[in-house]
């Protein structure tokens, strides 16, 4: 690679923006940077998001240029700001959305319905294509000036790989499309015929001009070379990851001796955890395991704004005074809780092809080191679990194997309450885990990069 190299990192999703899809672009940025590049990234210009951490933003070396376009969404005019209970609350406080009431209530009751129906028939591919106008514009100025030779363009949302063909098109820089998630083959779809049929056409022109594909998991590689093998010139899979800097120094948490089990992320309908709190309250019902033990925390979205269905869940089956909804935390604080949990769970998505899928938030489990408990479907995940020995893996529609599973690092606990928790399995320094570190996978870039490049 040349001295000081240029590259654009077009990614919608970056800091101060918080959550589940931020590490790949932030870290890549961070890590390139490191290692010579000068780094752009072209992201949004932020007014609203379900989670936002400004402290991310200071991972950031001094040769990472940040420019914001501003973006056109009547959407995100409707939508609530969800507020972060403190640390603490549980389910039994009020609602940590804040629902509005009289005829507000009535208006928006029928308003945002409304737009949703209207958004998903004409925003497409996603909610964030009024960004693409100003990105394209604000991109290629940033590309001329600084005389920018490639780009790397991540999604979710897919208007991240439109606005990268309109920048390839008008520039003719090199142009890598990196998918987190499939855009086509995804397990949730609109399921409008027209507007899945554009999508297709979108789909094969970013494959058919874009002059790599990365993504994921190697299923995604083979299912994306399976539809487009005549299209791609090269399909490269850099997985995402961890990185160990993250997990040096963490403050440890007292939770008074209890047996805490910790959730970190959005719950939405095919992912939630409603049968596993069933699950819960029937072993202690069926006096397997002492109420007085259990602490159960969820942080991130526990419920979307507008939506009651799991909090409901927690008072039905009577959980008030075990359940701690955290809400959205900075990262650190979040690695905190999950280092001071005693096991980790990780809810699957039950939608049909989640098995394809590996979320995110296994990797930092990974890195913890605490046992899992993971109620999801034999798939790409399932196999990490059981590969690397990180603990239990359920059925998450099967609430029996759910209560063993439970109840079985219940008793493990019991047995070993005094002592600090460990699991069993290889530690997240393990050579053979290097391909899940975000170092490691920056490097891949580098090379591929300066390959295309050269």
């Amino acid at each position: 690679m040349k001295e000081k190299q240029k590259v654009l990192l077009v990614s919608y999703i970056f800091p101060p923006i918080g959550g589940g899809g931020v590490p790949r672009p932030l870290k890549m940025a961070k890590y390139l940077a490191q290692m010579g590049w000068e780094v752009h990234v072209l992201t949004v210009d932020v007014t609203y998001h379900a989670t936002k951490d400004d402290s991310l933003l200071n991972e950031l070396p001094a040769n990472v240029f940040i420019h914001r376009a501003k973006e056109w969404n009547p959407v995100a005019l409707l939508r609530s700001v969800p507020t972060s209970p403190g640390n603490g609350q549980t389910s039994a406080s009020p609602s940590p959305h804040p629902q509005p009431s009289g005829m507000k209530k009535l208006i928006k009751s029928h308003l945002i319905p409304w737009a949703k129906r209207v958004k998903n028939a004409a925003m497409i591919p996603d909610d964030m294509i009024g960004w693409l106008p100003d990105a394209v514009k604000l991109g290629e100025k940033v590309i001329r000036e600084q005389q920018i030779p490639i780009m790397f363009s991540t999604s979710g949302p897919y208007t991240c790989h439109l606005v990268a063909r309109s920048l390839k098109r008008k520039t003719k820089v090199k142009w890598i499309a990196d998918f987190r998630d499939p855009w086509t083959q995804n397990m949730h779809r609109s399921g409008i015929k027209l507007r899945e049929i554009w999508e297709e056409k979108m789909e094969k022109s970013v494959m058919v001009e874009a002059d790599a594909i990365t993504t994921v998991t190697q299923r995604f590689a083979e299912n994306f070379c399976q539809k487009y093998s005549s299209s791609i010139r090269q399909m490269e899979v850099i997985y995402n990851g961890f990185d160990p800097h993250d997990y040096q120094h963490i403050e440890v948490q007292d939770h008074d001796g209890k047996f805490t089990l910790i959730y970190t992320g959005i719950f939405y309908k095919e992912r939630n955890p409603r049968l596993f709190l069933e699950a819960v309250a029937e072993l202690i019902q069926e006096k397997k395991i002492n109420r007085e033990d259990l602490l159960l925390q969820f942080a991130g979205v526990f419920d979307y704004p507008g939506y009651t269905d799991n909090i409901d869940c927690v008072k039905r089956v009577q959980l008030e005074d075990l359940v701690d909804i955290m809400g959205n935390l900075p990262h650190k604080k979040a690695l905190s809780a999950m280092k001071s949990a005693n096991v980790l769970l990780l809810i699957g998505d039950t939608a049909p092809g989640s098995e394809a899928y590996i979320p995110g938030k296994l990797y930092e489990y990974m890195a913890i080191g605490h046992p899992i408990l993971a109620l999801s479907f034999e798939g790409e995940s399932t196999g990490i679990i059981r590969r690397f020995k990180l603990g239990e893996v359920v059925d998450p529609l099967d609430k029996q194997t759910i209560k063993k599973a439970f109840l079985t690092l219940y008793e493990n606990w019991q047995q070993h309450r005094n002592q600090p928790v460990h699991h069993t399995g290889r530690p997240a320094q393990d050579e053979e885990l290097m391909m899940y570190n975000r170092e490691f996978q920056a490097q891949q870039l580098n090379k591929l990069m300066s390959k295309l490049l050269d």
